[in-house]
């Protein structure tokens, strides 16, 4: 008998996972209670522009997955040509970064197709889901950031995620001041972690504007987590006009986003759950998204199938 399997979370770990079971003769069903796929590799219609609000890009270095991607989205996949520089170090070197050319998301819904996925839909507890309780899966696999993981599989477990504040900056005028220059300027040692033009991404952002993303340090998210949006983007935008040399004048409008589960900090030890429930993902792993997909194909390991 075919194994019905319920999957929540549809980001890269969550398709990922949903992709190995199917291969393996399962029945699965992905779960995501947003509107959209993707999870942190989240991209943002805004403005007139498409802008990488979550990762600003890829890495392709496993050939599993680099052959996953290429099945999935071929030529839309493409390599950011622009170097990026740390504030105090120069130019970092470039192992490759990749993006999709229609948004990142749209990677991982390119990885989805042909995937049962249900959105909209909240998993409050999963015990709930499985067979034994009078649901119709014979195991339920959680590729949910742990914390979310831990409160919906009711365990008494605590894992701390680094929180980011990210905001995009919108400005008249094309290529303004040092956005030629590089892709994205890096600074571990200031409030400004990352800033990024995605003027260097084709066919992104509208003509005559130039659009940054700017993603905060963790001492500095972490102490402003609880500002709105709007608080926290009028603190940033001098920070980011500042680092690139962006005349002020030019501002149009900003938009601020809380990521309160962005990365580890450090991979999480493997956890006891409860016989049919099963946890995968980046915190497991580290958070780029190419591990993420390699902790979701990983769970034919995890002994669902009796092996």
């Amino acid at each position: 008998m075919n194994l019905n399997i319920a999957i929540i979370g549809a980001g890269m770990a969550g398709v990922s996972a949903a992709k190995a079971l199917k291969a393996r003769g399962g029945i699965v069903t992905l779960f995501e209670k947003s509107r959209g796929l993707g999870g942190r590799c989240a991209t943002k219609s805004w403005e007139s522009h498409t802008v990488d609000h979550g990762a600003q890009y890829f890495t392709i270095r496993d050939e599993r997955f680099r052959a996953a991607v290429q099945a999935a989205s071929g030529d839309a996949v493409m390599k950011l040509g622009a170097p990026v520089i740390d504030e105090k170090e120069g130019e970092i070197p470039d192992s490759g970064r990749w993006f999709h050319r229609d948004g990142n998301s749209r990677l991982v819904r390119d990885l989805a197709r042909g995937l049962d996925v249900k959105t909209e839909t909240t998993i409050e507890r999963a015990e709930n889901l499985l067979r034994r309780a009078g649901g119709e899966f014979d195991h339920v696999v959680s590729t949910a950031p742990f914390p979310q993981t831990a409160r919906i599989f009711e365990m008494d477990a605590a894992f701390d995620y680094v929180p980011c504040l990210t905001v995009l900056l919108n400005y008249r005028g094309k290529w303004l001041g040092r956005t030629r220059e590089c892709y994205a300027i890096s600074d571990h040692r200031g409030p400004l972690a990352w800033s990024a033009c995605e003027n260097h991404k084709s066919g992104r952002v509208a003509t005559g504007y130039t659009v940054m993303v700017a993603q905060m340090s963790e001492s500095f998210s972490r102490e402003h987590l609880e500002r709105t949006p709007e608080q926290f983007a009028a603190m940033v935008r001098p920070l980011v006009e500042a680092r690139w040399k962006l005349p002020a004048e030019t501002f149009a409008t900003a938009l601020g986003h809380r990521w309160r589960y962005a990365r580890v900090a450090c991979a999480l030890q493997a956890v006891q759950v409860a016989p049919g429930l099963h946890f995968t993902g980046d915190a497991l792993t580290s958070s780029r998204l190419e591990d993420a997909w390699l902790a979701g194909a990983a769970i034919t390991e995890h002994g669902i199938f009796g092996t």
